[in-house]
């Protein structure tokens, strides 16, 4: 955990016990800046256990307005159940601007 700290990383995690980190989520300085700033549409996506550690990375991706994309943050997740999905998003809407607080949150799943 000396990089994220070291390069200022915002990043959160939670524990199972006191040695065992079982979420992860960072999101780099400038990336915060450009979601505070262009904070109207993100695209979530998660991959399937093609990691080193078989995890699923979940990666939120911000659209600004001149239609480029950015990386806002990222997440390893125990699994992809429910909870460890809004965890991770609640973490992310927690270092945005006020101005995400205030707007629904709309949600599209691939079937």
């Amino acid at each position: 955990m000396k990089l994220p700290e070291r390069d200022q990383y915002i990043h959160w995690h939670t524990l199972k016990d006191e040695d065992v980190v079982y979420d992860i989520s960072w999101s780099h300085p400038d990336a915060v800046k450009l979601t505070n700033a262009c904070n109207l549409v993100f695209l979530i996506d998660s991959t399937y256990k093609t990691n080193r550690y078989r995890l699923p990375l979940l990666d939120i991706v911000g659209v600004t307005s001149t239609e480029m994309t950015f990386s806002a943050a990222f997440a390893y997740l125990e699994g992809e159940r429910l909870n460890n999905v809004v965890w991770a998003l609640q973490w992310f809407r927690g270092f945005s601007s006020d101005v995400m607080h205030s707007l629904e949150l709309l949600l599209l799943t691939e079937i």
